[in-house]
């Protein structure tokens, strides 16, 4: 009997003391300083469960290589970040500055990452900029929160890229990107405007389940692979005028409740419409569905 009351009192200690590290661990800090230190010393960086504070900014990293004219004037510095970095349930307090665009002078400042880039359920709460980046390997952001603009205009994903679950409170900006191969966006919420104007999609593009709370705007995209926007609720203005699926593209059970504008699309193949809700006006004209007027489409669809 003894023993037991000794045994059930060392099983409390060792399980506070387990509790208390495991917070510690939980609420713990890591300055940008020391990741910057890890990249340069080429140290793969793995943070987890960690506030990350400061500003993470490109141009303190080491390796770098200058390139000609930006747009005809200019020029640009681009960073190698070459080994993977890995961040966990993380939140950064400061900005993420892999792109910088400095007036004064006329240089663009951007980074290649060149091994895995991956930021699973991480918070970033100043601003996220990715804009001319490129990702070699694969990139990863799923069920992450994006507090201001999500910046990845002009960025080059050579691998698969997976957002899935992941919350942007402002402006999801993926203008003129490229997708190379496998991109997942399920589940994703934009309460802001949701812009993939003139993106690329190279390979099957997955937006199922997702929450458009302010206008999606698909102007000029172009889908080389299948897309589903399966369950998907767009709430506002719906934009596909010229936009070209080359493949199939699922929109099962999904709802349009504002207008929605298919002008000038192309549809290769005959879109998956079973279950569609179109609750606003369509404007299809000069829409086609594999050389067929898209409104005649719709008319035998009934």
């Amino acid at each position: 009997m003894f023993m037991e009351k000794i045994m059930k009192k060392l099983f409390i200690i060792i399980f506070s003391i387990t509790l208390i590290s495991t917070t510690l661990l939980a609420t713990s800090s890591v300055p940008s300083s020391d990741i910057l230190k890890m990249i340069n010393s080429g140290k793969e960086v793995v943070i987890n469960n960690a506030i990350i504070t400061g500003d993470i900014d490109c141009r303190k990293i080491i390796d770098k290589s200058r390139k000609g004219s930006f747009f005809g004037s200019g020029k640009t510095v681009v960073y190698h970040v070459r080994v993977p970095v890995k961040f966990i349930n993380c939140t950064f307090r400061g900005d993420f500055l892999a792109y910088i665009y400095v007036e004064r002078n006329r240089t663009l400042h951007t980074v290649k990452f060149h091994s895995n880039a991956i930021f699973q359920n991480c918070n970033f709460k100043g601003l996220s900029a990715f804009k001319y980046v490129k990702f070699l390997k694969e990139s990863d952001f799923r069920n992450s929160v994006f507090s201001r603009e999500a910046l990845f205009k002009y960025t080059e994903f050579y691998s698969d890229i997976n957002f899935s679950g992941s919350l942007f409170h402002r402006e999801a900006n993926f203008k003129y990107t490229e997708f190379k191969y496998l991109s997942n966006f399920s589940k994703c919420k934009f309460s802001d405007i949701a812009n993939f104007k003139y993106t690329e999609f190279n390979g099957k593009t997955d937006f199922k389940n997702c929450d458009f709370d302010d206008e999606a705007n698909f102007k000029y995209t172009k889908f080389s692979r299948s897309v589903t926007f399966h369950s998907s609720i767009f709430k506002e203005l719906v934009n596909f005028k010229y936009t070209k699926f080359n493949a199939i593209v699922y929109f099962t059970d999904t709802v349009f409740k504002d207008d929605i504008n298919f002008k000038y699309t192309e549809f290769r193949k005959e879109p998956d419409l079973s279950g569609t809700k179109f609750e606003g006006d369509v404007e299809s004209k000069y829409a086609e569905v594999d050389g067929e007027s898209f409104t005649k489409f719709l008319l035998r669809r009934k």
